[in-house]
């Protein structure tokens, strides 16, 4: 089976993990790259996702949004279509430009 999508680890400092994700959302990659996520970001106390190159369809059903379980702050870089997922959680901050990540990346660097 091939790889629907692709999580690679840009950055690490402390407990703050920085990923990246590309590749097709589906109902069902949704929670495999969740699982993933986790797995590589749960212990993290910040994590920032970079999922700009995810591809989903608007009618696309999500059950659980992609982002991992376990940090206690995650600030994301998302395609539009993934911003309703985000209103119940208060982890999330949304940032619309890699500039604004990256500085909310860069002051909590220890």
């Amino acid at each position: 089976m091939s790889a629907l999508f692709r999580v690679r680890v840009l950055a690490v400092s402390g407990t703050q993990v920085w990923c990246a994700a590309a590749g097709r959302l589906t109902a069902v990659s949704s929670g495999v790259l969740r699982a993933e996520l986790t797995a590589r970001c749960g212990e993290a106390t910040v994590v920032v996702l970079d999922l700009r190159q995810l591809w989903l369809s608007m009618d696309e059903f999500l059950p659980l949004p992609p982002w991992p379980d376990g940090p206690r702050t995650i600030h994301l870089l998302a395609p539009d279509l993934l911003r309703s997922h985000t209103a119940e959680d208060g982890r999330l901050h949304w940032h619309t430009d890699l500039h604004t990540a990256w500085q909310a990346w860069s002051a909590l660097s220890p």
